[in-house]
């Protein structure tokens, strides 16, 4: 029973831990890239032509999105498998 529930926390940990880096790079990289190449941050892009440091800052609202739902997804799959060896444990 411990070990089922023990490999239920390694298995969110082997889920979230690759997506929080992922999200943490791509929030740090905005502030680096506009420090470390401001020219081409600067320059327009295809989209109504703001700047690609914009386009990149707004393109983090939706990265957000997604990376929440995918939390969501995770934890419910996770909270159901958790409670179904509640149940097996009352039984």
């Amino acid at each position: 029973m411990k070990e089922r529930i023990l490999q239920l926390i390694r298995k969110r940990r082997q889920l979230m831990a690759p997506a929080l880096a992922a999200a943490l790079l791509f929030y740090f990289l905005l502030p680096l890239s506009l420090i470390i190449i401001p020219d081409v941050m600067n320059r327009p892009s295809f989209i109504y032509s703001i700047s690609w440091a914009w386009l990149y800052a707004f393109l983090q609202i939706p990265m957000t999105w997604f990376f929440c739902g995918l939390y969501h997804r995770t934890a419910t799959k996770i909270e159901k498998q958790m409670e179904g060896i509640d149940k097996e444990k009352s039984l």
